[in-house]
């Protein structure tokens, strides 16, 4: 064995390689192991490459086999795995039918429950709770029903030829003889109401205006004195504004509209009343026609003490028997000497005004007496307190004195021919 390797050995001797490159020189060693080493691994390769062929040639056949039973497995598995996604989605289509079975099924179940619950209702009585019993029950009060509608439709055409009747006596048109006729007759009738309606608001305007001009016209007279007070007028002088009847919205109805219009109308009716009473009732004029204004209302000096006092009225001198008259209608409530007044005559003239008069010479009228506006009451004189002939003239509004000749300058734009002579008070 060791000769053999020996000789293995000994044929392969250590060699040298010499390799050159232009004037380089270079030797490699080639040992004996490397040569053997190298011999070694392409022995190897040369076995192994000829076992695997032999192996590969062997096996071929088996492979194809192999291959073959691989390729129907596969082609079996694809098969079934189709067959299988078919079978899924028929499942999952019957399955979608089922539930939409199963919905529609409580659907028609909820109808009937809510078709016999309103025939509950509206018939008043239990219906059978089955389908089969239900229908022949329904089908039945369902022709009652018919020939109660078609009676109650009977009794509205008659209500309704009835109606027309009474519209024909209203405006004047002949009743419609049929029910097809009604709704054209009705047309022609709202035609004429509108036409009225248009002529009655062109009335009502042309009457809100008037009476508008003439609150205001009467409210000039008293403007400027204590009585045009709203708290004591009871109005406001806002009417003069102009045209609140014609401010209404398109959105209104006909009849909201004019009832809007008949409002303001009252209104400004029961404003035109309350101002005639409250003009009825002022003094508008003065109680002598001639006269000389000696003292006016208000702080002054006193004519006997030389002192400031308050007058509580106006000092109108006149000649001694000058006729004193009612500067408005009223009742004697007082007539005959009070102190320093005098002679007096109190006279009440309704809404919470009254006048006085004091100083008379004469006293034409007693207690209780009613008086007409301009009638005679007694005669200017110097009785009571007084330096001279004149009439002490006052005016009270709810017992409270106010400036009388505020009353005297607003009667001088009604009682024109009255001529008045005044001087500056000293």
């Amino acid at each position: 064995m060791l000769t053999a390797i020996r000789t293995i050995i000994a044929r392969f001797p250590e060699r040298s390689l010499v390799i050159r490159s232009g004037s380089d020189t270079r030797y490699l060693v080639l040992k004996t192991w490397h040569q053997l080493s190298v011999i070694g691994a392409a022995a190897l390769i040369f076995i192994w490459s000829t076992v695997a062929s032999i192996g590969f040639s062997w096996n071929y056949d088996a492979r194809l086999v192999v291959e073959s039973e691989l390729a129907m497995i596969v082609a079996e598995n694809q098969a079934f795995i189709a067959q299988l996604e078919a079978d899924q989605k028929n499942a999952y289509e019957l399955r979608q039918s089922y539930n939409a079975e199963i919905r529609k099924n409580e659907e028609w179940a909820s109808r009937f429950n809510a078709i016999r619950n309103a025939s509950n209702v509206v018939l008043e009585q239990s219906s059978p709770e089955t389908i089969i019993a239900f229908i022949p029950w329904f089908q039945t009060q369902l022709k009652t029903r018919i020939l109660e509608v078609e009676q109650s439709n009977a009794d509205l055409t008659r209500l309704v030829l009835n109606m027309s009747d009474s519209v024909a006596e209203i405006s004047g048109r002949k009743a419609p003889e049929s029910l097809d006729a009604v709704g054209s007759w009705l047309s022609t009738v709202a035609a004429d109401l509108s036409n009225a309606y248009e002529t009655q608001t062109e009335a009502m305007e042309v009457l809100h205006d008037t009476m508008t001009r003439a609150l205001s016209k009467g409210f000039a007279i008293i403007d400027g004195t204590p009585i045009a007070a709203p708290e004591f007028a009871g109005f406001s002088p806002s009417f003069g504004t102009g045209g609140p009847i014609r401010g209404t919205s398109e959105e209104e109805h006909v009849f909201e509209k004019f009832q809007d219009r008949s409002d303001r109308l009252m209104t400004l009716s029961q404003d035109l009343q309350a101002l005639q009473s409250l003009l009825a009732c002022a003094p508008l004029s003065s109680p002598v026609d001639y006269y000389n204004l000696t003292s006016k209302f208000g702080n002054r000096k006193d004519p006997f003490t030389k002192r400031p006092a308050w007058h509580a009225g106006v000092d109108l001198a006149a000649w001694p028997g000058t006729r004193v008259k009612t500067t408005a209608p009223g009742v004697v409530t007082f007539a005959g000497r009070k102190g320093g007044f005098g002679r007096l005559v109190v006279i009440d003239h309704g809404c919470g005004i009254e006048t006085a008069y004091g100083h008379l010479r004469r006293i034409y009228v007693k207690r209780g007496d009613s008086l007409a506006h301009r009638e005679s009451l007694g005669e200017v004189g110097s009785t009571g307190r007084s330096t001279g002939p004149h009439v002490h003239y006052e005016v009270r509004i709810k017992g409270k004195a106010v400036d009388p000749y505020q009353f005297i300058e607003a009667g001088r734009y009604v009682y024109k021919e009255q001529e008045f002579t005044v001087a500056d008070a000293k």
